[in-house]
């Protein structure tokens, strides 16, 4: 121990007493935090509106518009006049399409959104037999930036939502107000009252009819038996005449109004319009077949004899319109077993609700039916607050490499400490790569949290992550160079090269090649990104502790190569080293 010390201090000493050494020493302690910070600020905050909406994409429309139902509509331009109220991304609006594709191309822009002539037209071919899919022309520049056209990809794809969307809550807003419109219709034409729906209105009107053409029948029986007895027609007609013209005339009344309800409901769509067409023609038939009684009737001058005769002679077409009344019956009946099938289904509830609701809500719901609630789990503020553990623990390892390049790992005898053995001089010069390591360490978290002011749930365990990083990073690096001479830094490079691509420092381990995804548990990175994680977002249990504890595993690994697999290459370093200085160039 005491060899240890005096190494040590013998260190410092000679450290103290050189201006450059000293110049060298805060050099080292510096270097790895100012790497770390210019990381962290440059990565702070790139996808946030504020730095995306200086990345340039061009939108022009060639658009000619189309014609819908005598109303002229332009998508083209109302997605220009959407873009102009979007500031995630710097939309730069060109006349001219061919401009912007030429932007792309020169690298003014990093990508163009063109809207063809035909685009208004294929959004409005659903209309005809002819449909297609209207098609938004984009064009990428993904040779000036890697990241950008991730950018502009999410931009294109805002896009393409934005008119789906815009299409079918118009769509939607149209179908209910035009049901909204029937429904106004028919309370102006009073096929509504009080809480009853159209369709029970209908309905019941319906009934009404249908007891109406049992009136009808009847009197159309009792005609035609008039037609059978001369002698009791001229009873009947005694009977009936001073009443027989306001009986028709009521009745032909009756089936005005019955036609006017057809009307109303064929208009609406209501009824359907097979049935309705020969309910109409049916009823047209006996209001004609009304029309000649009451003439017949006329015509007798209340002669009821000649009134008999007249009878007789129409005999044939009363029997036809028996007949077709009974049809109609028939039809009416099975009219009525459908509206009541139709009102006692789901499905008509359902319509009922969606006419009651608002048209521009109901279309708004139907674009985008589904929001998503996010609730953040270990929220991080920005970006740079979450590339902050990467770039310290990164940091840390360069300061470690840049330590064993620069200051020497063998241990010459000294006035101090004449003699010493190999475990001695270990440990002797590793405490000041230790220390130096320490302040490399300290000044990096210091400068992350209060200058930089990265998020920080935990700032004592923050630093203390970053201490046992540096410990393990140096001993590790000390141990390779003190094994292996310069083979040793190489090493420590290329494992830096392995971590930086291979412990999912940027991208998700899952997404990287399987090589990647089979070393990712046996790199020192992985276990001090995580631990450092763990203080910026949020801790997890035991995670924290666990993550610390298997990165000291990696420390009992560089001892044991630094004191133990060192012995047996000592004699091949020194040949090395000879061969290097025998070359004249080589450090």
């Amino acid at each position: 121990m005491k060899n240890i010390c005096n190494i040590f201090l013998a260190d410092w000493k000679r450290i103290s007493k050189n201006v450059v050494a000293v110049v060298v020493v805060i050099g080292l302690a510096i270097l790895p935090a100012l790497y770390a910070w210019f990381n962290i600020l440059s990565n702070w905050d790139p996808y946030g509106q504020e730095a995306t909406s200086r990345i340039k994409v061009a939108v022009a429309s060639a658009d000619k518009g189309a014609m819908v139902d005598g109303i002229s509509i332009n998508m083209g331009q109302n997605i220009i006049d959407a873009l102009q109220t979007n500031n995630t991304i710097g939309w730069v609006f060109e006349d001219d399409t061919e401009a912007a594709v030429n932007g792309v191309y020169a690298g003014d822009y990093y990508a163009a959104l063109i809207m063809p002539e035909d685009f208004s037209e294929k959004m409005t071919s659903f209309l005809t037999e002819d449909m297609s899919h209207p098609q938004i022309e984009y064009y990428t520049n993904q040779k000036k930036n890697a990241i950008a056209p991730k950018i502009t990809d999410k931009a294109k794809t805002a896009v393409q939502q934005q008119v789906n969307s815009t299409f079918i809550s118009t769509v939607a807003e149209s179908l209910v107000k035009a049901a909204d419109g029937v429904d106004d219709a028919a309370k102006e034409h009073g096929i509504t009252s009080g809480n009853q729906t159209v369709l029970d209105v209908v309905t019941t009107k319906m009934e009404l009819v249908s007891r109406q053409l049992e009136a009808y029948d009847t009197i159309l029986t009792a005609l035609i038996s008039v037609t059978d007895s001369a002698s009791s027609a001229i009873n009947m007609a005694g009977q009936v005449s001073p009443d027989m013209s306001q009986t028709v005339l009521g009745n032909q009344r009756a089936l005005d109004a019955m036609q006017d309800i057809l009307k109303i409901t064929s208009a609406g769509n209501i009824i359907n319009s097979g049935v309705s067409g020969d309910l109409a023609d049916g009823l047209g038939r006996i209001s004609g077949t009304m029309d000649s009684i009451i003439g017949i009737y006329a015509q007798a001058d209340g002669n009821i004899g000649r009134f008999s005769s007249l009878i007789s002679s129409a005999r044939i077409n009363l029997q036809d319109t028996k007949s077709i009344l009974n049809e109609l019956q028939e039809e009416m009946d099975e009219t009525l077993t459908q509206l009541n099938d139709i009102r006692d289904s789901g499905n008509y509830e359902m319509l009922l609700r969606l006419i009651g609701l608002d048209a521009d809500k109901l279309g708004s719901f139907i674009s985008s039916p589904v929001e998503i609630e996010t609730e953040k789990i270990y929220p991080v503020e920005n970006y740079g607050s979450a590339m902050a553990s990467f770039y310290t623990v990164l940091s840390i390892w360069v300061g470690a490499l840049i330590l064993v390049a620069i200051i020497h790992v063998g241990v010459r005898p000294q006035k101090e400490h004449p003699q010493f053995s190999h475990t001695e001089a270990f440990f002797g010069r590793y405490i000041t790569f230790f220390l130096i390591g320490q302040a490399q360490a300290l000044l990096v978290t210091l400068g992350d949290l209060y200058y930089i002011g990265i998020q920080c749930v935990s700032p004592f365990k923050f630093w203390l992550a970053a201490a046992i990083t540096s410990f393990v990073f140096s001993i590790f690096m000390y141990s390779l160079t003190v094994a292996f001479g310069n083979v040793g830094e190489a090493l420590a490079v290329v494992i830096m090269v392995i971590q930086v691509a291979g412990a999912g420092c940027t991208f998700p381990i899952e997404v990287l090649p399987e090589v990647y995804r089979k070393i990712y548990e046996y790199l020192p990175f992985t276990y001090a990104m995580n631990a450092m994680k763990e203080t910026v977002g949020g801790q997890y249990g035991m995670d924290y502790w666990k993550y610390l504890g298997i990165l000291l595993i990696f420390a009992v690994i560089a001892v044991f190569i630094g004191l133990v697999v060192a012995i047996p290459c000592k004699k091949l370093n020194e040949k090395i080293e000879h061969s290097k200085h025998k070359s004249g160039v080589m450090i």
